[in-house]
C-alpha cells in the first residue's frame, strides 16, 4: 500500500474497504445488532467501525441523550443544531446541568443551558423529540424554552421539570402544553424550605395551573410523578380530582393527597381510595407514607388495582394491600426497615407472599452487628424466583464478603446485584470481594459493592449528606461496577469493573474522587490459556501458586545446590592441583641449591 493512501487510511479510521462486509449490510440488521449490545460504549464503538455503519446506527446510538453539566449542554447541542441528520432520531433528552457533588447552581449556568435547548427546538432540529426532562435545582433561567418545545417539537409527549425556591409565573410557558401523555415534577429541597411563604394563599397556588393544564387539557395522561422528599409534605389534595382513563404509572414523593378533614360518613371512602378505583389501568404505584395511611386500603374494592405488577411504598402499605400480592413482580420499600422495630423475618414473611416477585430494593438499618445474622437466609427463603436484588444494610457491619458470595447461591435465578454494605472489620477490599462474589456466582452478569462509613443515612434520594469522620484519610464511600463475561460452559472468564472512591480531607480542606478502569481474568492458574511461552511463561510458572510452581521451584533449588557442589568439586581440585605444583617446584629448587 502506497505511504500516502497509509496515511489517508490512518488519519480517518472510520473508513473501510469497499470489500468489507459492513460496507454491503442491510440498515435493518446493522439496528438489531446494535440492538443487542449491552452498553452505549459497545455501539459507539460499533458506530465507529464505518461511516456506513454510523448512518444507520445512529438512530440507536442517539435515541436517548443525556447531558450532564452545562458543557455537556452547549457543545452537544451546538454540534446536533449542525448535524441534523442526528439530531432526527433524538427521541428522549434530558438536561441535567448541575454537576453532581456540587450544592449550588448559578443563574449563569441555568441560563447557558436553558438557552442551548431554546435555540436547537426554535430551529426545529429535534422534530423526533418525544420526551424532555430538566432535572436541576431550579427552573430554566429562561422560559420561552418551553415555548419553543412545544413549537418546535411536535412529536413531544412527555415533559418532566423540576420546582425550586422560585416558582413559575402565572403566565409561564410551562402550563400551556396539551394532550401530553407523561408529566413529571420533581421538588427540590428548596422548594420544600420555601413552601410555607410561597403557598400560604390556597386560592392562587401555582399548583392550580398544573392541575387545570393535566386536568383539562391532558386527558389522555398515561404516567404522572410527583416526586420530592421532606419531613414535611405538601398538600396537593387537587391531584385526586383528576380522572385519567388511561393512567398506567402513578408516582408520588413526599406530597399529602388524601387530606380530608371532616369525618366519613357510613359507606364513605378516602377521595385517594376512590381516585385509586377510578383508575383499573394502574401497573406501576409508588407512594409515600405520607400518601395514605396503610388502614385506609380496608376499604378498597377487591377488583381495584388488579394489573398493578411493580410497587414501591411502605412494608405497611404492602401488607394492606394482600389481593394485588399475587401480581407484583417488583418491590421499592422507599422507607429503611429499622430492625430495632421490624425483624428480618417478619419482613420475609411478607415477601413469601409476594410469589411473582423478581425484582426488590430493600434497605435495612441495623441496630447492631448481630441484626444480619438471619437477614440474607431469610429474603432467599422469601424469594426463590429473584432476579434483581438492592439490598442496603447501614449504621453497623452487617457481614463478611466470603460468606455473602457462598450465601447467595440460595438465588438460583438471580441475575444483577446491588449491594451497599458497612465494611466489616478486616475483610477485603473491594477488589477482591468483587472476585469472590463472581466466582462464586457465574450466572450474574453485573452487580455493584459499595461500602459506606458505620455512620451513615441509607442512600436513598431522602437521605441527609453524611459527616465523615474529621481525620480520615481512608475512602469514606467506595463503589465498585462490575460486569462477568463467562464462557460457552457458563464458567467465568473476565471481569470488566470500574471503581469510584471518595476522600475527606481533614481540618476542611476538600473532597478528592478517584475513579479507575481495568479488567481482571477470573480464570483459573493452570487454565491452559493462560500458559505463557519463552522466558514470561516460565517466569509466570516459577511464581505460580500452584504444585507445578512448587515442583520447578524444587528442581531450580536442586540444581542450585547441584551447582554449588560442582562449582566445590572445581575449587577442591584446582588447589589440590596448585598445591602439587607448588610442592613439586619447591623440591626442584632445593636440588638445584644442593
Amino acid at each position: 500500500m502506497p505511504f500516502n493512501a497509509l496515511r489517508q487510511r490512518q488519519a480517518s479510521p472510520s473508513r473501510v474497504p469497499v470489500e468489507s462486509p459492513l460496507a454491503f449490510a442491510p440498515a435493518d440488521l446493522l439496528i438489531d445488532i446494535a440492538s443487542f449490545l449491552e452498553t452505549r460504549l459497545d455501539v459507539l464503538n460499533f458506530c465507529l467501525t464505518s461511516s456506513h455503519v454510523f448512518s444507520n446506527v445512529s438512530a440507536v446510538l442517539y435515541e436517548s441523550v443525556v447531558l450532564e453539566s452545562v458543557d455537556q449542554c452547549r457543545l452537544t447541542l451546538r454540534m446536533l443544531s449542525r448535524r441534523i441528520d442526528i439530531a432526527r432520531h433524538v427521541r428522549k433528552l434530558v438536561i441535567r446541568p448541575q454537576v453532581r457533588h456540587v450544592g449550588y447552581f448559578t443563574p449563569a449556568d441555568s441560563s447557558t443551558a436553558s438557552a442551548a435547548v431554546r435555540n436547537i427546538a426554535s430551529a426545529k432540529c429535534l422534530d423526533a423529540l418525544v420526551s424532555f426532562q430538566w432535572d436541576a435545582d431550579e427552573l430554566p433561567f429562561y422560559d420561552d424554552m418551553w415555548f419553543a418545545l412545544r413549537i418546535g417539537c411536535p412529536q413531544l409527549r412527555s415533559v418532566g421539570t423540576s420546582l425550586g425556591l422560585c416558582l413559575p409565573k402565572m403566565n409561564s410557558h410551562l402550563f400551556d402544553f396539551q394532550d401530553l401523555s407523561e408529566f413529571s415534577l420533581y421538588l427540590k429541597h428548596g422548594f420544600y424550605e420555601g413552601q410555607v411563604n410561597l403557598l400560604l394563599d390556597e386560592d392562587h397556588s401555582i399548583f392550580k395551573k398544573f392541575w387545570d393544564m393535566l386536568i383539562n387539557r391532558c386527558p389522555n395522561l398515561e404516567g404522572l410523578t410527583v416526586e420530592g422528599y421532606s419531613n414535611v409534605p405538601i398538600d396537593l389534595r387537587f391531584l385526586v380530582e383528576g380522572r385519567w382513563p388511561r393512567l398506567r404509572k402513578l408516582v408520588l414523593g413526599d406530597v399529602c393527597v388524601d387530606w380530608f378533614p371532616r369525618t366519613l360518613n357510613s359507606g364513605e371512602k378516602r377521595p385517594f381510595v376512590t381516585f385509586l378505583e377510578a383508575h383499573p389501568e394502574l401497573e406501576t404505584l409508588s407512594m409515600s407514607r405520607c400518601a395514605i395511611q396503610p388502614v385506609h386500603f380496608n376499604t378498597l374494592d377487591i377488583d381495584a388495582l388488579s394489573r398493578v405488577t411493580h410497587f414501591s411504598g411502605t412494608h405497611q402499605q404492602l401488607h394492606a394491600l394482600q389481593h394485588v400480592h399475587r401480581s407484583i413482580k417488583s418491590v421499592v420499600f422507599r422507607d429503611p426497615v429499622e430492625t430495632r422495630d421490624v425483624s428480618a423475618p417478619t419482613v420475609a414473611s411478607l415477601l413469601r407472599e409476594l410469589t411473582s416477585l423478581e425484582s426488590l430494593k430493600i434497605s435495612f438499618m441495623l441496630h447492631s452487628m448481630y441484626d444480619s445474622g438471619h437477614l440474607l437466609r431469610s429474603l432467599i427463603q422469601s424469594c426463590p424466583t429473584l432476579r434483581h436484588l438492592e439490598l442496603t444494610c447501614a449504621h453497623k457491619p452487617s457481614f463478611q464478603l466470603d460468606s455473602f458470595a457462598k450465601t447467595i447461591r440460595g438465588f438460583p435465578k438471580l441475575r444483577s446485584l446491588h449491594l451497599t454494605i458497612v465494611k466489616y472489620p478486616g475483610d477485603e477490599t473491594i477488589l477482591s470481594g468483587a472476585i469472590r462474589i463472581a466466582q462464586s456466582n457465574p450466572r450474574l452478569q453485573k452487580f455493584s459493592l459499595t461500602f459506606i462509613p458505620p455512620v451513615y443515612p441509607v442512600p436513598l434520594p431522602f437521605s441527609v449528606p453524611y459527616r465523615p469522620f474529621p481525620f480520615s484519610f481512608i475512602p469514606v464511600h467506595a463503589t465498585g461496577l462490575f460486569e462477568v463475561s463467562c464462557d460457552q460452559h457458563g464458567l467465568p472468564l473476565s471481569m470488566s469493573a470500574v471503581e469510584r472512591s471518595t476522600f475527606v480531607w481533614p481540618w476542611g480542606l476538600g473532597v478528592s474522587y478517584r475513579a479507575k478502569k481495568y479488567c481482571k481474568d477470573l480464570r483459573p492458574p493452570g487454565c491452559p490459556a493462560l500458559r505463557r511461552t519463552g522466558v514470561r511463561g516460565f517466569l509466570s510458572l516459577l511464581f505460580e501458586r500452584s504444585s507445578a510452581g512448587e515442583e520447578i521451584r524444587m528442581i531450580l533449588f536442586c540444581a542450585f545446590l547441584a551447582f554449588l557442589a560442582g562449582c566445590g568439586v572445581l575449587c577442591n581440585g584446582a588447589n589440590n592441583h596448585n598445591r602439587s605444583t607448588l610442592s613439586t617446584t619447591k623440591l626442584i629448587e632445593e636440588l638445584l641449591v644442593a
